[in-house]
């Protein structure tokens, strides 16, 4: 509690950011070494020692009685995230008015519409909708879905514009990225507790238009840039995601009733992944199309794969440095454009209520909405009920 729970939430944002920075590194040491495909098996080990740590220091705990997995809710909403995630995937390869991206945009948005369905009815549900009511919790979920897909939306073009076309390994291409993780542990491990008490929309809200800045500095590329160019808009990006990472989660558990921690951790969670990978292929789609205004349809689509040495003799290498730096400066714009709307919708939403309409005792109440720790010495609600006087009977 207190203090100590940012500290907390401080060192969780730190070992999200440090995960970050192993990961480009480690995958270019095994895309170097035994091959691409080791970068999958990796996560079998990571998975055993971390359900043995669970297992053994985690301590036990258990929801209420009666409650039931809502597995329809569930299965709705799975199809609803993989279908708009294809169907935007197939409109940047097939176009936006393609039979096959308009059935997959039907199919999400007729699992949209049973998901609601099931939700409203379920006595249990995955995600209460009446949470939707709440400013605060929307202003939170809206963070969540752009803050993954704007921070790191970009960089898995980044990392093919670096290797293929400036000729940098796989590990050298990974240690560019430290300047953006190495930024983002600094200032988790040290926000958390320093921040303490700050309320949560200046926090998170404060981090996006950081990412959003740190975006618009990225996209400077020409065709003679070097990786030196994306170093300031990289640092500015670490150091939002330093603010936003631990606080997004404090904020989602503040913005709802106690009782409902798990739904807003789970959600949160849900919508930072469900963003990033709409935002992959949204700007996936964004840099294809902006490819072609200069490439081919064909040769935009294999140089956004990676495929640059199988355009040579065929397309100059100058017209490919052209190509893929304006794709990746329109793509940072949008992504930063993304950053800079969740940042207004944060600052905007999650605000505390007016004391004035504060009932008494509702000081914890009032401090969940700005998404800070509620006093709970100060709550009347968590008091020890008054001992009755005595009958003068």
């Amino acid at each position: 509690q207190g203090r100590r729970r940012s500290a907390a939430l401080g060192v969780w944002g730190a070992v999200s950011g440090g995960a970050a920075a192993i990961g480009p590194v480690l995958g270019g040491v095994m895309t170097e070494g035994p091959g691409w495909r080791w970068i999958f098996w990796i996560n079998l080990p990571v998975s055993v020692v971390s359900v043995w740590l669970t297992l053994r220091v985690v301590p036990e705990s258990r929801g209420p009685r009666g409650r039931r997995v809502d597995w329809a809710g569930t299965a709705a909403f799975a199809c609803f995230a993989g279908a708009a995630t294809y169907g935007v995937v197939r409109a940047g390869s097939q176009g936006w008015a393609s039979a096959g991206t308009t059935a997959a945009f039907l199919v999400a948005a007729l699992a949209l519409v049973a998901f609601v369905v099931v939700e409203r009815r379920s006595a249990h549900p995955l995600l209460d909708l009446a949470l939707l009511r709440k400013p605060a919790f929307v202003g939170v979920m809206a963070g969540a879905l752009a803050f993954n897909g704007a921070a790191f939306g970009v960089v898995p073009y980044t990392s093919i514009w670096l290797q293929t076309l400036l000729g940098l390994s796989p590990v050298h291409g990974g240690l560019v990225f430290l300047t953006m993780s190495g930024a983002s542990v600094v200032v988790a491990v040290v926000g958390g507790r320093l921040l303490h008490g700050v309320p949560a929309r200046f926090t998170i809200g404060g981090g996006l238009l950081l990412i959003a800045a740190g975006l618009f500095c990225q996209a400077v590329l020409d065709p003679g840039s070097t990786w030196t160019a994306l170093v300031p808009g990289l640092v500015l990006v670490g150091v939002g995601t330093g603010f936003v990472s631990p606080g997004i989660a404090g904020a989602a558990l503040a913005a709802v009733e106690p009782e409902r921690a798990g739904m807003a951790g789970g959600a949160v969670n849900t919508f930072r992944q469900l963003g990033y990978a709409l935002a992959v292929a949204v700007l996936g789609t964004v840099l294809t199309s902006t490819m072609q205004h200069s490439l081919s349809h064909g040769a935009a689509h294999t140089l956004a794969g990676g495929g640059a040495r199988a355009l040579d003799g065929v397309v100059p290498e100058h017209a490919l440095r052209v190509a893929f730096a304006s794709g990746l400066n329109t793509a940072s714009v949008v992504a930063g454009c993304a950053a800079l709307v969740a940042g207004v919708l944060v600052l905007a939403l999650v605000r505390a209520p007016r004391a004035s309409h504060r009932p008494p005792g509702a000081t914890a109440v009032a401090a969940a909405g700005d998404g800070r720790e509620p006093s709970v010495e100060k709550s009347e609600a968590t008091s020890p009920p008054k001992k009755p006087a005595a009958d003068p009977r």
